[in-house]
């Protein structure tokens, strides 16, 4: 089975989404063309993530252009009730020819404090296990209309139910990741670390007397025909935003993540390649490529949703970054050792990288066994 391999569909675009002047305004023309591109790409689908525009409203426009991807479209469990998700993901299905796929996310406290949820975070697990059972149960008994005059009746497009996807690396999010998904995500890392995650996934659904079908993972990606060219342009990415940029914003994290205790310049980190990450920039001087190499064919750097990581806690800013064919046999190996199945991936701006993709990486992928 070849590589399900995933773009990104946000309004949140540009040539550097992370810098003052980089990120483009919100552009319907420019939302449609990046579908299209996504489409026509031969990508599986794309995530469809939670920022300002609502992910279901913009999955069923951008599907209203398209023919043949799925989406990915985030959800909050319980942020609405689960037979009027069912009746959504019912009305998006019949329309758009069974393409809806689910991602399940628990939520931070900073997000869903502003729709007034102020579940803890391992009970709002234990809660989504309830709320993805109904919303289930409901996709699959189909809806009936309100109006007896008119007996109008929608089924089910996908008879086994809509896929669920979702993450979940903490205790209570891997053993809800057995009950509730159906592919599992988690953010790129080394071999070692995604075949504990997978394999964790694995043993939780199997305690349940279930089978997860897929494992996933996000990260981003440079692919370009040769090296030196993918390297210059990851490179870009730092000088672009440039060192006062990033500067600010790590302070503002280490800020944020102290609660005000330490900064930047009081930061350690927990070992010598983030430290060196942090010692220059501080000293003025933009890391190279060959310092943020992480191993595995991965580069640690920016995203439009995170900074560089100097936390080392595990973040989505981690890039492939090289040429198709070194880019392939990096993926096909980490299939080989953790059963890794779909792809999640990024790069800006989002419809040219997606461009890229899909010539030089695509049909790679589809051929690894």
């Amino acid at each position: 089975m070849s590589i399900k391999t995933l773009w990104y569909l946000t309004p949140a675009d540009g040539e550097f989404p992370w810098s003052p002047g980089g990120l483009n305004p919100f552009s319907r023309e420019r939302y449609i063309e990046l579908a299209k591109t996504i489409d026509r790409g031969g990508f599986y689908g794309a995530l469809v993530a939670t920022w300002p525009n609502d992910p279901f409203v913009s999955a069923s426009f951008a599907a209203a252009h398209t023919t043949s991807m799925k989406f990915l479209v985030a959800v909050y469990a319980r942020m609405i009730p689960a037979r009027l998700l069912a009746e959504k993901a019912l009305a998006f299905d019949a329309l758009s020819g069974g393409r809806l796929l689910i991602n399940s996310v628990n939520g931070r406290d900073n997000i869903l404090s502003k729709y007034d949820i102020s579940t803890e975070h391992d009970e709002r697990y234990a809660l989504g296990r309830e709320y993805w059972s109904e919303f289930r149960e409901h996709y699959l008994a189909g809806a009936d209309s309100n109006f007896p005059n008119s007996p109008l009746r929608m089924e089910p497009t996908q008879a086994s139910g809509i896929p669920v996807w979702g993450a979940g690396d903490s205790p209570a999010g891997l053993a809800s990741s057995g009950q509730v998904l159906d592919t599992y995500l988690t953010m790129m890392r080394e071999p070692a670390f995604l075949g504990e995650k997978f394999q964790a996934a694995r043993d939780s659904a199997r305690s349940h007397g279930r089978e997860l079908s897929g494992f996933g993972a996000l990260a981003g990606v440079i692919v370009r025909p040769a090296r030196h060219e993918a390297l210059a342009r990851f490179r870009s990415l730092f000088e672009e935003t440039g060192i006062d940029r990033i500067t600010d914003v790590l302070d503002q994290a280490v800020r944020r993540r102290t609660h005000g205790e330490q900064d930047l310049k009081t930061f350690t980190a927990r070992d010598a390649q983030h430290q060196g990450w942090v010692d220059s920039i501080l000293a003025g001087r933009l890391p190279e490529p060959e310092d943020l190499y992480l191993g595995h064919g991965l580069y640690a750097g920016i995203t439009a949703w995170s900074p560089l990581d100097i936390f080392a806690t595990g973040s989505s800013a981690v890039y492939y970054v090289g040429e198709p064919d070194e880019i392939t046999t990096t993926v096909a190996e980490l299939r080989r050792q953790t059963g890794l199945s779909a792809l999640v991936l990024a790069g800006w701006p989002l419809a040219e990288e997606a461009a890229l993709v899909a010539e030089h990486l695509i049909p790679r992928f589809n051929e690894i066994d």
